[in-house]
């Protein structure tokens, strides 16, 4: 694991081979198929005895393996390499207001294993940050994956982060380090921070329908309500990272006090947590549905209505088409201001997408230009609830170069 993890800013001859070792492993995993040397000699620039020695070496050590002889009309067929997916692994950790999940990733980004815990609350407690780091070691043990073959962690964490520094400033914000450092005691292995948004938007732009797009956006409508804004193909972070606070824009029309501080932020309008309200406020005026005669509206979470407007129930679609409105309302105005060629809906309203695509494409007409907006379609993630975690195991290997 030396030769992912080892610092090689000393110059000298092991440090410079470990170097061109990064690379080529580096061009073997971006690649879709299995390389010969010739290929990878041309592709890295090193001669064919220098990548011969190393690619050797790498054999012996199984980080590479190989992959078949490749099929020519005529001559010698020269074997094929590729890595072996295998030998090292990342780890995702998203921290939810309710929920905490982990998965172990390999180096094709395919998930080895995962755990959950669904009855989790986020609080900011000391509390809470012990069960995190004690639910992630648990994980990782049950996972049977060796801790020296782990190349790194991503979290990503609802609320305010600064990526570059590694700072939580809406939860655990208490340590006296960095959340990034306070992690980094408990693990032998690097670890990165994010805001939960970013990570899917990360996600998107590496595994889903977000691939090549040069100026995009990727919505997270969930409990809450963020946007990841892709432009010239790079992710938009800002100054300190706070880039995409979506919810706190000052779109609404409502009153109500938002978790900030502040009333009239979009979120209070747009999200899981608004549509709670909306119903609440609806039955308590006289609105009618089956699901206020099944279950307590007190008790009730987003998630249920949004599975009532899927099986028919007329109030629960009219509130969901009144939150895709809304939406499309305050897209309008940022097609206006970025002109994305894309808007792609992630989060857990997945499940109602015929009802909210119509509702935001409604709404995005009484705010956007024409022109920008015929240049910008509107899809829906095909990632599904894993997006976020697979975000967060992708920035070590985006870190490494390796995606």
């Amino acid at each position: 694991m030396n030769l992912f993890l080892k610092n090689i800013e000393e110059f000298n001859l092991q440090n410079k081979q470990y170097a061109q070792k990064r690379k080529i492993i580096s061009l073997l995993n971006k690649s879709e198929m299995p390389l010969t040397i010739p290929v990878i000699c041309q592709r890295v620039k090193m001669s064919i005895p220098t990548v011969t020695k190393l690619i050797n070496e790498m054999y012996e050590a199984g980080v590479i393996v190989e992959a078949g002889k490749l099929e020519t009309e005529s001559g010698r067929r020269p074997l094929q390499y590729k890595v072996d997916t295998t030998y090292a692994y990342s780890i995702g950790v998203v921290i939810l207001l309710k929920g905490l999940a982990v998965s172990v990733f390999d180096l094709n980004m395919e998930k080895v294993c995962s755990a959950e815990d669904d009855s989790f609350v986020l609080e900011n407690t000391q509390e809470c940050l012990s069960y995190v780091i004690s639910f992630i070691r648990k994980s990782l043990e049950d996972s049977g994956v060796c801790e020296g073959r782990i190349l790194g962690m991503g979290i990503g964490i609802t609320g305010r982060v600064n990526s570059h520094t590694g700072k939580s400033y809406n939860y655990f914000d208490f340590p006296e380090v960095s959340l990034v450092n306070h992690f980094s005691n408990y693990f032998s292995f690097p670890v990165y921070l994010d805001n939960d948004t970013r990570v899917s938007g990360l996600a998107e732009q590496v595994f889903g329908k977000a691939i090549g797009r040069k100026n995009a956006f990727v919505v997270n409508l969930s409990r809450g309500l963020g946007l990841v804004m892709i432009s010239k193909g790079e992710i938009i972070e800002g100054e300190e990272s706070f880039a995409g606070e979506f919810g706190h824009i000052q779109f609404g029309d409502s009153d109500r006090l938002c978790l900030c501080g502040k009333r009239g932020c979009l979120g209070t309008e747009v999200s899981g947590y608004a549509l709670e309200q909306n119903f609440r406020e609806d039955i308590l005026k006289g609105g009618k549905s089956l699901l206020s005669e099944q279950k307590n509206a007190e008790s009730l979470q987003y998630e249920d209505i949004l599975d009532a407007a899927m099986h028919g129930d007329a109030l629960c679609i009219s509130l969901v088409y009144n939150i895709g409105f809304r939406l499309g309302r305050a897209l309008g105005s940022m097609i206006n201001l970025l002109n994305p060629g894309v808007i792609i809906i992630g989060g857990t309203f997945f499940p109602v997408r015929d009802i909210l695509l119509d509702a935001i494409k409604a709404g995005m007409r009484h705010t956007a230009l024409l022109l920008p907006l015929r240049s910008c379609e509107v899809i829906f993630s095909s990632l599904g609830s894993d997006a976020a975690v697979k975000g967060a195991g992708a920035i070590v290997l985006r870190k490494l170069k390796l995606i």
